[in-house]
């Protein structure tokens, strides 16, 4: 249930406009997701790279997001 509570508090952040927490919540807890749980926030992550217009952020999650749900269209411009 960890994981689930970084991605909330991840997408709080985003509400808040502080898109480097949102993004280091994420990626300072990588542990604490599983297989289910982690697309979820690395999208929480993405999006506030995203939203901070932090390019080369939002590049290297998206590669990473592609990795594991290539599908997925709000990455696509940034593969």
């Amino acid at each position: 249930m960890a994981g689930e509570d970084h991605t909330r508090k991840a997408a709080a952040l985003r509400g808040k406009r502080d898109y480097e927490s949102a993004i280091a919540l994420i990626e300072d807890n990588r542990a604490s997701f599983d297989e289910i749980t982690i697309v979820p926030a690395l999208l929480q992550a993405f999006y506030a790279a995203v939203e901070g217009e932090l390019s080369d952020k939002a590049r290297e999650l998206a590669k990473e997001i592609a990795a594991l749900a290539p599908e997925l269209p709000s990455i696509q411009r940034f593969l």
